[in-house]
């Protein structure tokens, strides 16, 4: 690729490959001067958040991607197919919400579903993958493979690294429980004073 070319507007992966150091940095340094509305392919994605397409689709994976969209089968035939798009925008924006981001459990049905946790090398859970200090962190254990997904209890069942953490997430299932005893039990009385009102003085007949 001659450094006066302007970037493909579909960067693949096969180009990327060719790309000398010098080369990569001047295609990053004009995706960024794309507009915030702009489309880019995985590649493109890939090399603008400086991490490769593999990790993005493991960030998907374990729902703490970015937002993306699927073009359209060229067939017609309503299909889609693997050629995904992101919005430049929302690529900032991705990167932006993962620093700081507070993890909360907040219904009881949040501790069924999948989770991705971060593992040490020694298999031990260390905590949310959203508990992560910054996005880098977030990136290199997508990067590693060191992120699982399980439910919340499940991943209570098994050894931590990280106490203080498991400390907190035991203080959130237990919460969670007690909102939900709490919640039953408002339903078992409201069903019991429903049914003394409808029956009344009448009695059952």
């Amino acid at each position: 690729m001659n450094e006066s070319n302007d970037i493909p507007f579909r960067l693949t992966q096969i180009a990327q490959k060719r790309l000398t150091a010098e080369q990569l940095a001047e295609v990053r340094r004009r995706l960024e001067e794309r507009p915030e509305d702009a489309d880019f392919n995985a590649v493109e994605a890939a090399i603008y958040v400086g991490r490769s397409t593999k990790t993005l689709k493991r960030a998907i994976d374990a729902g703490v991607g970015p937002a993306r969209a699927k073009n359209p089968d060229a067939s017609g035939l309503y299909a889609t197919n693997r050629h995904t798009r992101y919005r430049k925008g929302d690529l900032d924006a991705w990167r932006s919400s993962l620093i700081g981001f507070a993890v909360e459990f907040q219904r009881f049905d949040d501790l069924t579903s999948d989770a991705p946790w971060i593992v040490t090398s020694e298999g031990k859970i260390w905590g949310h993958i959203l508990d992560a200090e910054s996005v880098d962190d977030v990136l290199r254990a997508l990067s590693d493979e060191a992120v699982v997904l399980a439910p919340l209890n499940e991943a209570l069942r098994e050894a931590w690294a990280n106490m203080p953490a498991r400390r907190l997430y035991e203080r959130v299932v237990d919460d969670l429980w007690a909102q939900e005893r709490a919640a039953i039990k408002a339903a078992g009385e409201r069903d019991e004073l429903r049914s003394e009102l409808s029956t009344g003085s009448e009695g059952p007949r």
